[in-house]
């Protein structure tokens, strides 16, 4: 039986189950990008879905096909500033490649669904907006459970932070997390976590006085200090209230480039970050113009 292939349907399924590809392959290699980047890596690899078009190849040729397909995405994502990480992220993204081929493949073989042709390691659907829609939310599903299974990675060179708070400026090193989502609930800040232990010299005494009767247990106070928030926050030990301060501006550094930054607000914890060199954490998106 013959099937007949839509070139639009083709290129959009590849590009939007590829972006969710690329993503997932991002967060579990540690690897970041900016959106846009994303963007244009899931069109470049929806372009090499065309081998579909293709005759079929021995598995060899196409595994050949595959593995250089992949490198080229995730370099268009990641770039070559961290070629090791670029690497890592392509071995994951050509991984997640094979697993959604193997259980479409499955899939095809204990339902038989019409619309489905798989050839040279790419996919074609004939399906529904809707049932496409779904899919790619399940996929986006898995990866995310997956990473929350086995912990997301972080960056492992921070960035540096320069920040205008209450009047003095704090100069720290920040881990860039993946799966960091800490805003500023009011205004929809992006926010930089700060380990008060580690940055607390450099902040002036009234609000290292507030801090710290509220990590003594004792209610914040209208007046007479700085205008302290209190933002909630979701580990995996459990639900906290941080106190957080707006900043004036700043600026953070990362491989050489720096960007400013005018909207950002800062939440403080009483711990110590994990690594031990490192004090705070944050997440890509103040990061996303040199990604």
């Amino acid at each position: 039986m013959r099937t007949v292939i839509y070139l639009d349907m083709l290129v959009a399924v590849n590009f939007i189950l590829d972006f969710f590809l690329l993503l997932g392959a991002g967060k579990l290699s540690g690897a970041i990008a900016g959106r846009g980047r994303y963007l244009a890596a899931a069109a470049v690899a929806a372009g090499l879905s065309l081998v579909l078009l293709l005759p079929t190849q021995p598995l060899p040729v196409q595994l050949l096909i595959k593995l250089p397909g992949s490198i080229l995405p995730a370099l268009v994502a990641f770039g070559l500033r961290r070629p090791r990480q670029m690497f890592k992220a392509a071995l994951w993204y050509f991984l997640l490649n094979l697993l959604l081929a193997g259980a479409v493949l499955l899939w095809s073989i204990v339902l038989s669904p019409a619309g489905v042709l798989i050839n040279n390691l790419s996919l074609y659907f004939n399906i529904s907006p809707v049932t496409l829609v779904l899919s790619v939310l399940a996929v986006y599903l898995a990866i995310q459970l997956f990473a929350l299974i086995f912990g997301r990675p972080t960056v492992q060179e921070p960035a540096i932070i320069e920040l205008e708070i209450d009047g003095m400026r704090v100069r720290a090193p920040v881990l860039l997390d993946t799966g960091f989502s800490l805003r500023d609930i009011l205004t929809g800040r992006p926010c930089i976590l700060l380990s008060y232990p580690q940055i607390k010299n450099q902040l002036g005494p009234r609000l290292q006085s507030v801090l710290e009767q509220y990590f003594d247990g004792q209610p914040l106070r209208p007046g007479g200090g700085p205008p302290i928030l209190v933002l909630p926050c979701r580990t995996a030990a459990g639900e906290s209230l941080l106190p957080a301060l707006r900043c004036e501006g700043g600026s953070i550094r990362y491989q050489k480039q720096c960007v400013r930054i005018d909207r950002v607000t800062a939440a403080f914890t009483r711990y110590p970050i994990a690594d031990g060199k490192s004090s705070g954490l944050t997440g890509t998106e103040l990061l996303e113009s040199i990604l």
